[in-house]
């Protein structure tokens, strides 16, 4: 079980049908979380998504772990990670 977050920041621009968060936690981890992987508009290219925790981890510059089906564990963040992941995700094309 997770403990609960500290801060969860919402996050825009990457699926219309339910947006990601971003779940700080009390360790300082970063938990991403989707409603939909692949999002509702990759449905139809779902491979696209398949290495989606290393096209994060390359965006980002820290090692990002796929731990479930929508949930993406960034053990240790760097100061500016929240804002690298909100830029990722807010350009990733459609």
């Amino acid at each position: 079980m997770m403990d609960q977050p500290v801060e969860v920041i919402s996050l825009t621009g990457f699926d219309p049908d339910g947006e990601p968060v971003i779940r700080r936690m009390t360790d300082g981890s970063l938990y991403i979380v989707f409603e939909f992987m692949p999002p509702s508009w990759g449905e139809d290219a779902p491979e696209r998504f398949d290495d989606f925790d290393q096209q994060l981890a390359r965006a980002i510059g820290v090692t990002v772990d796929w731990e479930d089906r929508e949930f993406f564990w960034v053990k240790q963040p760097a100061p500016d990670t929240v804002e690298r992941v909100q830029a990722f995700l807010a350009k990733y094309s459609r």
